[in-house]
This record gives C-alpha cells, sequence and structure tokens, in this order.
C-alpha cells in the first residue's frame, strides 16, 4: 500500500507517533486538532511524498497554535 502523507508528532524532539495516509485521505486542520488532542505533541510535521522521478519529501510544519 502506498502512503502520499506522512504525519509525524514530535514531543521534546523525540517523533512519539507517526501517521501515514492515502491520497484520497489528505489530513486537515480536523484531524491535526484530533492528534493534538490526543498525543498532545510539541511539534505536529506533514511530509508529503511528490510525484516526481525523485521521489522528493516536501515538509511542512502545522502551527498547532492556530489549531
Amino acid at each position: 500500500m502506498l502512503y502520499k502523507y506522512h504525519v509525524a508528532l514530535i514531543k521534546e524532539q523525540i517523533i512519539i507517533n507517526d501517521q501515514y495516509y492515502k491520497l484520497e485521505e489528505k489530513p486537515d486542520n480536523t484531524e491535526y486538532k484530533r492528534l493534538l488532542d490526543q498525543y498532545h505533541p510539541d511539534q505536529i510535521i506533514l511530509n508529503t511524498i511528490e510525484d516526481d522521478e525523485l521521489n522528493s519529501i516536501t515538509k511542512e510544519e502545522i502551527d498547532i497554535t492556530k489549531l
């Protein structure tokens, strides 16, 4: 099974949980809020696997103060 999105939940500079999502399941603010309430991370990072020859990854930090 191939995943398009990876969400890393980080607390005190340690990954405390990983979540993987398919293309049609891109996480939104509701999902980030659910993860924030459940795991209480310091950071939420969204990694997107790009559709290019190099299979590069785009990293985006989610602003948890706006959730």
